[in-house]
């Protein structure tokens, strides 16, 4: 479940404070397409994971990029190729109603999405940043294959969010996927993601 934390992370990005959100973490490696939907705005990417480790490719406002997760940090890095840069930000605590084992205490019935056999629960939890409704599709083997539902911060904005994966292929992923390229310049995220018209926490916040 780990994988979706990642994926909003590509798309608040460009409509929030960005940042990352998964559910969970899946317990095998898969590759796949990855669509999602914010509020009507569509983005479509890549995803790679492993048991622990993650990696999303995304354009962000055209230019091309990766983020890697890891499970055991709270930092997550943005891999920006073309530039030789990586940028380490803190994935933000609004997210982690999406993490909430809760999420599946309310199994509805099994169900095939994309391929994937799935189980579909219903999801109505509140977290100390806001409240979640909707639902999700989990594979046995923790994949997320979909999830419908809407968010609502207790500031009272509300994002309604769509994620759904294609084309999966479950084995094992090359490790170097989950890794910074060798020679690449570490800057803060104050520094470089004002450029792409983002805003992240960085590691010092």
């Amino acid at each position: 479940m780990r994988a979706l934390t990642i994926g909003l992370v590509l798309a608040i990005l460009t409509i929030a404070p960005a940042g990352a959100l998964t559910l969970g973490e899946a317990k095998t490696g898969f590759s796949a397409d990855r669509t999602l939907i914010v509020d009507g705005k569509t983005y479509e990417g890549r995803m790679w994971t492993m048991p622990g480790m993650e990696r999303h490719e995304q354009n962000l406002n055209g230019v091309p990029a990766a983020f890697v997760l890891h499970s055991e940090t709270p930092l997550a890095q943005l891999v920006l190729p073309e530039l030789h840069t990586v940028v380490e930000f803190m994935l933000p605590a609004e997210l982690h109603l999406f993490a909430d084992p809760r999420l599946t205490r309310k199994p509805i019935g099994p169900e095939t999405i994309n391929g994937i056999a799935t189980t579909k629960y219903a999801i109505d939890e509140t977290v100390p940043e806001g409240h979640g409704t909707g639902f999700l599709w989990l594979s046995e083997d923790g994949i997320p294959m979909k999830l419908d539902g809407t968010f609502t911060r207790t500031s009272g904005r509300v994002a309604h969010l769509h994620w759904e994966l294609n084309h999966v292929k479950l084995g094992p992923q090359p490790s170097s996927l989950f890794q910074p390229p060798h020679g690449f310049s570490k800057l803060p995220a104050d520094a470089m993601l004002p450029l792409l018209g983002l805003k992240l926490k960085t590691a010092h916040e």
